[in-house]
Formats: C-alpha cells, structure tokens, sequence
C-alpha cells in the first residue's frame, strides 16, 4: 500500500475521533495516534482494506457527516474503517491498559490428556455440529480489494 499522506492522516484522526472520541477512562482515537504508526500496523495486517480506507477518506463533508453518509450508503467501506480503525485503537498500549486488558499469555497452554474427549462426551458439541457453520459473509469488495503492501 502507498503511504498515507499528511492530508488523509488528518481527515482520518478526525474521523476516528467521531467513532472513539475520549469517554470512560479511554483516550480520543487521535490522542494515541492512531492515524499514525497504528494505523500502518493495522493495514499490515490487513493489506486488503486499504483500498476501501483510502475511498472513505475520499468522501468529503464534515468528519459527523461523513462517518454517517458512510454508514447509510457505503456499509462496506464503513464497515472496514471502523474495522482497521479498532485495531488500530486496541492495539496501543494505553488503550489495552485502560481496558485491563495487557496481552495474551506467551506461555503454551496445551491441551490436557483427555480434554478432547471430555468435549465429545454426551454430545455436548452436538447442537453445534447440526448448526452448521455460520458466519458473516466477507462483502465481495473486500475480497477482490487485493493489493499488497
């Protein structure tokens, strides 16, 4: 993906602040940059959003309205801003630590002798398994967005 440049990192603190302004002991969206190295995080990890970030910061208005007309008549793109910008929100420390939340365990956490098993005992996964499977469709844009880094 091509950088982000000064303009587009601006319009998109303002609009990450209209989805995660400050409140609740947790910082403003741009107060811990995620405009910034958090965001390039975030779509190295998820490569094909860019282009779908890069048409919502396209729409011009004001960030309120933007983030509205994006969520009424683009679902997609609002959906996969508000998907890159979470990640990019979570991912920052002071959020995490706000939250309680530090991190996963790095120490393995193996399965138990057995613990299979005891999961197939009494059919207890059995009104899973006739469930089927379900899921959110992945909207086809997203999937053909492509692109590398």
């Amino acid at each position: 993906m091509k950088e982000l440049n000064d303009v587009q990192r601006t319009r998109l603190a303002a609009l990450a602040d209209v989805l995660m302004p400050a409140g609740a002991g947790l910082p403003a969206a741009s107060e811990v940059d995620v405009h910034l190295t958090w965001m390039d995080q975030a779509l190295d990890a998820v490569p094909t959003m860019a282009p779908a970030i890069l048409a919502a910061l396209e729409v011009s208005g004001e960030p309120a309205e933007v983030v509205e007309t994006l969520r009424e008549e683009s679902p997609d793109l609002f959906m996969a801003l508000t998907f890159v910008l979470s990640g990019a929100y979570f991912m920052h420390p002071r959020v995490r630590q706000a939250l309680g939340y530090e991190g996963l365990a790095v120490e393995p956490n193996p399965p138990l002798e057995g613990e299979a098993e005891y999961y197939l005992e009494d059919d207890l996964l059995q009104p899973v398994l006739e469930r089927g499977p379900i899921y959110r469709q992945v909207p086809e844009e997203a999937n053909n967005a492509g692109g590398t880094s």
